[in-house]
């Protein structure tokens, strides 16, 4: 049997950087209509440096005739060795996403908490994330 070290990856943070909210309509306990949850995240992969990268997630959380939350955040990574095409597809695909959205989770729940009574507090379930992660290519935001 064949033991490999796999390289540690350290999770820098996560920026919110922008957040869009428009309440249609007060949103209560008492009102039973599914919440939808879209979770789109992007890899970034600076130039100028090879083992660090940054993953951009749009959530957007909507009840159709109700209210839109839209938040962006971007979470920041570093690797211990260089980005290789194995840990794109462990670490960046599955392993970032699933770092990061803990921290999203909970800046919606404070952020709803926060608005008074035109919305009731969300919790937003886990999410699980797989498959491939489409890259940014450019400048980091």
């Amino acid at each position: 049997m064949e033991i490999s070290t796999q390289p540690k990856l350290q999770f820098r943070g996560i920026d919110v950087i922008e957040t869009h909210f428009s309440c249609k309509k007060r949103f209560n306990d008492d009102i039973d209509i599914p919440i939808q949850i879209k979770v789109v995240p992007k890899v970034f992969y600076p130039k100028e440096n090879k083992r660090a990268f940054s993953i951009f997630m749009n959530t957007f959380v909507t009840v159709e005739d109700y209210f839109d939350l839209n938040v962006r955040a971007v979470g920041h990574f570093v690797l211990d060795g260089d980005i290789t095409s194995e840990i794109k597809l462990t670490f960046i695909n599955t392993n970032a996403p699933a770092i990061m959205f803990p921290y999203l989770r909970s800046f919606i729940s404070t952020f709803t908490s926060n608005l008074g009574t035109s919305i009731k507090t969300l919790t937003i379930p886990p999410q699980f994330f797989k498959g491939n992660i489409e890259s940014i290519e450019g400048e980091e935001e």
